[in-house]
């Protein structure tokens, strides 16, 4: 099961989308995974703090030239950030 939340999660967090926004901000409040895995629960995702390294180590970071101050990440990119940061 939590593959396939991972997966639905990529695709509900990434882009325009109201969970994309939502978990991006939400992100600015996490301290530690838990945050996230909890912040996740309370929206249906049963994922794991181990569910979520996993998917960022997978995921590359952008290069830095490719990053502009002025774009905008979504909330999948924000998770991603943050857990490869802790």
């Amino acid at each position: 099961m939590t593959n396939a939340d991972m997966d639905r999660l990529k695709t509900d967090a990434s882009g325009n989308t109201g969970l994309s926004a939502v978990l991006a901000e939400a992100v600015e409040g996490f301290s530690s995974t838990e945050d996230a895995v909890r912040f996740l629960a309370s929206r249906g995702f049963e994922v794991t703090a181990s569910d979520l390294a996993a998917a960022a180590s997978e995921t590359e970071a952008p290069a830095e030239a490719e990053e502009s101050e002025d774009a905008e990440e979504d909330g999948y990119g924000a998770l991603m950030r943050f857990v490869r940061q802790s």
